[in-house]
């Protein structure tokens, strides 16, 4: 599949441009008839998330450059960018105006914002287009979501949609630090622990079953052997890190070994279902957006599988809307795939068959993000007691180690 960057006409004769994904060129400009455009240029994109150099990127590309750092936004203001933007829109302002209300009330880095996208809209360019540009900020899935928005000429909807989105999102998020802070705590009062033996408990003990030519007990020989080679590990850590970075790196950039790291991630049980609802909740949520939009259905589907993460995931979903041209319904083509459980399938069958398929996919989308949700807090919740009793068992089991040595220092003075 490939990213093909067009400018249209829509019905009310207006010139509006974006990107769309198909396999072919011809593909492309049928999926742009069918959602009621009529296209004028149509061309594939040279760079992802920068489909074509605009006037907006080719006038302002020197003042991007040197403000993006300062207009990247975090999750909570890229969430209070979004209900901000949502509720101006909704009121009935114009884009333009609305960032204008933005950059005036707030000089941080949601006002910084919304005058770089004003000045990219001023310019020519779609929303979702100045927000491509800006990849660091806007997620695929953010942009995507947008670009139906405004090709139905509901962005506004579209915008409070990623706003519930992004605050459930902050909210689990929220709830998950503070579940790790107790565990935090734990962590790193064992590290001042085990600091505490390797530097001055284990010098002290070590001369004394040096001079008794007796090995430390137990596992404090080895902690001996850490404080005496303590230089040349502070070196090679460093190092063995480094390449441990640059061979992620460089195997995440091999399809080959992302595709088998993705298929082992989906053969392990408690994993497997966390990316499942991950991923089939973002392919929902797109979709029955686009759907919504009166985008075509082959468009909207190759659109959403385009924000597919796994590849494992992505190759089944790919075998699945290879079926649907043959007339196979999409409940049944993605019954196979794992990404919608049963539940979900069912919910997209009545879809099918009443013409509500958009708006059931955006309640599969809710559904499947809020089992993500209680299922993360779930395992943040058993976390927290594992990590203690393991915590404890270790630290409890050094401890005892460190008291047999001292008790056994009176059995040495008698030899």
């Amino acid at each position: 599949m490939a990213r093909f960057f067009y400018r249209a006409f829509n019905t009310q004769g207006a010139v509006i441009s974006g990107t769309i994904v198909a396999q072919a060129r011809e593909a492309a400009i049928e999926a742009l008839y069918d959602n009621g455009l009529t296209p004028f240029e149509t061309h594939e994109a040279r760079s992802q998330g920068r489909d074509r150099p605009s006037r907006a990127g080719t006038a302002h590309g020197l003042s991007q450059f040197f403000v993006a750092e300062h207009t990247n936004l975090n999750a909570r203001a890229l969430s209070r960018f979004t209900v901000e933007l949502s509720s101006l829109i909704g009121s009935g302002i114009s884009l333009d105006e609305a960032f204008r209300v933005m950059a005036a009330s707030d000089r941080g880095s949601v006002g910084r914002t919304a005058s770089a996208l004003l000045k990219d809209v001023l310019a020519g360019a779609q929303l979702s287009q100045a927000m491509r540009t800006r990849a660091k900020t806007f997620s695929e899935e953010y942009c995507a979501i947008v670009a139906a928005g405004e090709a139905a000429g509901a962005l506004a909807p579209a915008l409070e949609q990623i706003a519930g989105l992004l605050r459930r999102r902050l909210e689990l998020r929220s709830k998950i630090s503070a579940a790790l802070v107790y565990p935090a705590v734990l962590v790193v009062m064992s590290i001042v622990s085990v600091s505490v033996i390797i530097g001055v408990l284990v010098p002290s003990l070590t001369p004394v079953f040096a001079d008794a030519v007796l090995p430390l007990p137990g596992i404090l020989s080895w902690f001996a052997w850490l404080d005496n080679n303590f230089a040349q590990l502070s070196v090679l850590a460093p190092l063995c890190l480094l390449l441990l970075v640059v061979l992620f790196r460089i195997l995440n950039r091999n399809p080959t070994a992302r595709l088998h790291r993705d298929r082992m991630l989906c053969s392990l049980p408690m994993v497997r279902q966390l990316i499942s609802l991950r991923e089939g909740a973002s392919f929902a949520r797109a979709l029955g957006t686009l759907i919504c939009a009166r985008a075509s259905l082959m468009s909207a589907l190759e659109t959403a599988r385009s924000l597919i993460n796994n590849r494992e995931i992505d190759s089944r979903c790919a075998t699945a809307i290879a079926l649907i041209p043959e007339g196979t319904a999409v409940s049944k083509a993605f019954a196979q795939t794992g990404l919608f459980p049963a539940a979900a399938l069912s919910l997209l069958a009545v879809g099918e068959e009443t013409g509500r398929l958009g708006h059931l996919l955006v309640e599969v989308a809710n559904n499947l993000e809020g089992e993500l949700q209680r299922r993360v807090e779930r395992i943040v919740t058993l976390l927290t007691p594992a990590l203690t009793l393991a915590i404890g068992a270790g630290v409890g089991g050094l401890i005892l180690q460190v008291m047999t040595a001292v008790l056994s220092i009176n059995d040495l003075a008698f030899q």
